[in-house]
């Protein structure tokens, strides 16, 4: 039996069911029409339909089952890099400054995460291919092209790529293995808008960089124009200042930063804050908010 509308007009309505049926089953049911009486549609419990993938999917499952690595963690993508910079940076000289910023965007650009984005300028005629053979996956096509009786790398894409066949491919898994671990990051980068990044900025000085997208924030009196809001955050253990923790929040309105070292560091920077406060506004960056903690929980990188 089956209850229609509560209140002072409820009605029971009665519905024939299965000859198989028992008490306390329970049966699915569609809704079809409600002229010229209410009918319903009985829908027989199935077994559940096994899921299949292509290769391509599982081969894509595969690789996000595997763990996720920085680019300098995979040892195709950064053989023997050197420190971004010679030499820690000195007060008063802007210019290391700008070849730090400058030496981690071509880290990020070199890292083999937008090689099939590189590729297609190159195509284009907008980049040219020795750029692309810095990267790991140009330097192991560079590689692969010096074998005997293969024709060189053109110099520009008028000409034909050719690259030879590895003996025994595994044609299962068209990728090489040394390029598995940068589709990993790929795959994290296009799916959560999440960029890692470690290495060496200057002779036995590391540093972890990650960048990511956050929700977008909306212009007041027009709820319909969108900011993006980007999240940076450092990580590095400096020589006197010991564990240090930056994040950035970079929107529309200008820059929160938020600071965390050790109790000591702390009011150091705090001491030191109008040199941030100064440098961002040379830079043309508002500061909203500004916030130094102490943590003396910091472990170091």
């Amino acid at each position: 039996m089956l209850h229609g509308r509560e209140g002072r007009d409820r009605q029971m309505l009665q519905m024939k069911l299965p000859r198989s049926a028992h008490p306390g089953e329970t049966f699915n049911l569609i809704f079809l029409s409600r002229a010229p009486k209410p009918t319903f549609g009985f829908v027989p419990d199935s077994p559940p339909l096994a899921s299949q993938l292509s290769e391509t999917g599982r081969f894509i499952s595969t690789l996000l089952q595997q763990p996720l690595l920085l680019p300098s963690d995979s040892r195709s993508a950064q053989p023997d890099a050197a420190p971004l910079l010679s030499a820690p940076p000195r007060e008063g000289t802007p210019a290391q400054h700008t070849q730090l910023a400058q030496g981690l965007m071509q880290a990020i650009s070199s890292s083999g995460l937008f090689y099939e984005f590189h590729l297609a300028q190159w195509v284009a005629g907008k980049r040219s291919l020795t750029s692309l053979l810095l990267e790991p996956q140009g330097r192991l096509s560079k590689n692969l092209s010096q074998s005997p009786g293969t024709a060189s790398l053109p110099a520009s894409p008028g000409g034909e790529l050719r690259l030879p066949v590895p003996p025994h491919q595994d044609y299962s898994n068209p990728m090489h293995r040394d390029t598995q671990a940068l589709l990993r990051q790929q795959l994290d980068v296009l799916e959560n808008g999440h960029l890692q990044w470690q290495g060496e900025i200057w002779p036995r000085q590391t540093i972890e960089w990650d960048t990511v997208g956050e929700k977008m924030d909306e212009s007041e009196g027009d709820s319909t124009t969108r900011y993006p809001v980007w999240k940076t955050s450092v990580r590095l253990s400096l020589p006197n200042l010991g564990f240090i923790s930056a994040v950035l929040r970079l929107g529309e309105s200008g820059v929160e930063v938020r600071l965390a070292a050790t109790e000591s560091s702390a009011a150091i920077l705090r001491a030191g804050a109008e040199h941030l406060l100064a440098g961002l506004d040379s830079a043309g960056i508002r500061l909203s908010s500004m916030g130094i903690e102490a943590d003396e929980k910091a472990e170091s990188v």
